[in-house]
């Protein structure tokens, strides 16, 4: 299954990207051209301070509603980009309203998938009472882990090809003072049983891999893209412990992108 989804979505990164990264900026070395970036963790609009409370539910559950009747009927997504060309039924897309970042409210969460796949997103969106417009926390490819901690794990849209079964991600984190998820890092990994070298014609280094796993990983930090300094596995353990470490994954309960669907955003259903 991986190995189709490198073939689909090889070239599809830079056009998410481009759609939902507006406004952070990336360096790219040579060697890595065709590796992925993170993605916009504000949106639009960065906040200076965060936002006020919702004083009137009902203006945030409408806000909601309208964006994502406007996606249904216009095919514009909430960031106001267009949604592209529709190759299958909208209701394949999902949403859902939740408080991902236990911020006291609920953010929508919108997964679109029914574009080409370089138009494929995630996104969560937050209702500022001050400016009564959505914001965008977190635009990114569509496959989204939540931890109850305020971490995003946001799986690349393609694997590079040397990671084997270890899919690779970026990492996130809630910043309540800017009311957005910022860049913890990105992490790609090499499996020793993926045949061949890396795109320097550097052999699998198992003097790295010291824990014997067959495995190293790069964790990069600077929102630059680098296969140049690999890690063991206890290294990236103790990496990960220390931004997941105990914390429970959010079950999400998404519903179809349907009329009757939304209709339901803040009456409890």
């Amino acid at each position: 299954m991986k190995k189709i989804l490198i073939l689909i979505f090889s070239m599809a990164l830079c056009v998410t990207l481009a759609a939902c990264n507006n406004n952070q900026a990336v360096n790219i070395d040579d060697n890595s051209k065709n590796s992925p970036l993170p993605a916009s963790a504000t949106g639009t609009d960065t906040l200076a301070e965060p936002n006020k409370p919702v004083d009137n539910l009902d203006d945030m559950y409408n806000a909601y509603f309208t964006a994502l009747e406007n996606l249904i009927q216009n095919h514009i997504l909430p960031d106001g980009i267009d949604g592209g060309e529709q190759l299958c039924d909208m209701a394949e897309n999902k949403f859902a309203v939740y408080d991902v970042d236990s911020d006291g409210k609920e953010e929508l969460l919108l997964i679109y998938t029914t574009t080409y796949s370089g138009g494929w997103a995630g996104y969560v969106l937050d209702y500022d009472a001050e400016t009564k417009k959505l914001q965008t926390e977190l635009c990114e490819f569509t496959l989204l882990t939540f931890y109850d901690n305020g971490i995003i794990k946001a799986g690349w849209s393609h694997n590079q090809g040397l990671a084997g079964d270890f899919w690779p991600y970026s990492l996130y984190q809630y910043a309540p003072d800017s009311d957005s998820y910022v860049l913890v890092g990105m992490v790609d990994a090499w499996d020793k049983n993926y045949p061949g070298t890396d795109n320097q014609n550097n052999p699998f280094p198992s003097d790295i891999d010291k824990s014997g796993t067959g495995f190293v990983y790069y964790i990069m930090k600077d929102g630059r893209y680098d296969n140049t300094h690999p890690v063991d596995a206890s290294e990236y353990n103790e990496w990960v412990n220390a931004h997941i470490g105990d914390a429970s994954e959010i079950q999400i309960q998404y519903m179809d992108l349907t009329e009757e669907n939304i209709s339901k955003i803040g009456n409890g259903s």
